[in-house]
């Protein structure tokens, strides 16, 4: 049976989605942002910027469900312009490292409120 998780160190937005559901030895990580973990408000910036606000609110959630980033099996990455692909993955290695990274989808969508990056993930829970 599927079941919601709200995380209690990142701030979430309301509305008909779950910051988390945990289904089995699996949870799905909805699509995270650069937004200020405590407020709520969004941080634009560069790509490189973005992207890392993102994976620590990502990394936020997991440390809350007590797991790490070692947990995340795979990745899907939205990024406004696809031509971001290079800085973005710097920062993405910089998470998850080159040794046994995350499964990953990346590609370009029209994200909402001019973001340039979300990330959204799958998590192992043993």
């Amino acid at each position: 049976m599927k079941e919601k998780f709200i995380p209690k160190n990142l701030k979430t937005f309301p509305g008909p989605v779950s910051p988390v559901i945990k289904y089995g030895n699996i949870a799905f990580i909805s699509g995270q942002i650069s937004v200020d973990p405590k407020k709520g408000d969004i941080i634009k910036g560069d790509i490189k910027e973005e992207t890392k606000n993102a994976l620590n609110n990502m990394k936020i959630i997991l440390e809350d469900m007590g797991l790490t980033l070692d947990s995340v099996l795979k990745c899907d990455v939205f990024l406004n312009d696809i031509n971001d692909f290079d800085e973005m993955n710097e920062i993405y290695r910089e998470f998850f490292g080159t040794e046994c990274p995350p499964a990953r989808t990346a590609l370009s969508v029209d994200l909402w409120g001019e973001m340039k990056v979300e990330i959204s993930a799958v998590v192992g829970l043993n």
